[in-house]
């Protein structure tokens, strides 16, 4: 899906995200954190399998795992207060609102190909069959007109999602919260107050680099 020269690069980030959500899922003290983290490492992995899309993996197990992992997090999201879940600050609910968002974009991503093949497909048949009968070749139109209709959306998605991944890009890099209090109040916020912990620094960064990955598969998918 990517171009060849990003193949490298793409795969080093994704590896290295691999890593650090299965050290983050290993030191969970809960099997909540784990289990998210888990998570977390199986979509950099279902992503280095697109980047590298040679590897033939089975594409049903995919979209189950995916789909419900974006029910979990939605799950999350909208959880009462008494339930022992991780999304009860405002952040909290809005970071799990972006991963169910970005895990069913990961369904999204893995139809992709699919559609486009049946596309390919239909146009096929529809070619071979122009010399029949008039009946069977009005059949065979509106048969395969219907991937080709659900096909004609996919691309407009596509280039909407690559727009808003890559604006979560800069909300993950950006300090958001010193920028709009900085504008509330009339002043730039200070720099040299903005350092951050290690791992909040890691957990921006690979949330950053996931949605950099992310844009660009897809705006490479709606070309």
């Amino acid at each position: 899906m990517l171009a060849p020269f990003l193949n490298i690069p793409v795969s080093l980030f994704l590896a290295a995200g691999t890593i650090f959500c299965l050290t983050k899922a290993m030191r969970g003290h809960t099997w909540l954190p784990r289990w998210n983290y888990g998570i977390h490492a199986l979509m950099a992995l279902g992503m280095l399998g697109m980047v590298w899309h040679g590897v033939d993996l089975p594409l049903l197990p995919q979209l189950l795992l995916f789909g419900v992992a974006s029910f979990w997090f939605l799950l999350q999201a909208v959880s009462r207060a008494e339930f022992s879940l991780l999304c009860h600050t405002r952040s909290g609910r809005i970071g799990c609102f972006y991963h169910a968002a970005m895990l069913a974009a990961m369904v999204f991503m893995l139809l992709l190909p699919h559609s486009a093949a049946l596309q390919e497909t239909s146009t096929v048949v529809v070619d071979h069959t122009a010399s029949g009968s008039h009946a069977g070749h009005a059949l065979t139109s509106a048969v395969a007109s219907g991937p080709a209709v659900n096909a004609l959306w996919m691309q407009p998605a596509a280039q909407l999602l690559a727009v808003l991944f890559a604006v979560a890009v800069l909300v993950w890099l950006l300090p958001v919260r010193r920028i709009a209090a900085g504008l509330r109040t009339g002043r730039a916020p200070g720099m040299r107050r903005m350092s951050r912990p290690l791992p909040v620094i890691l957990e921006r960064s690979y949330e950053a680099g996931a949605a950099l990955t992310m844009s660009l598969m897809f705006a490479a998918a709606s070309m």
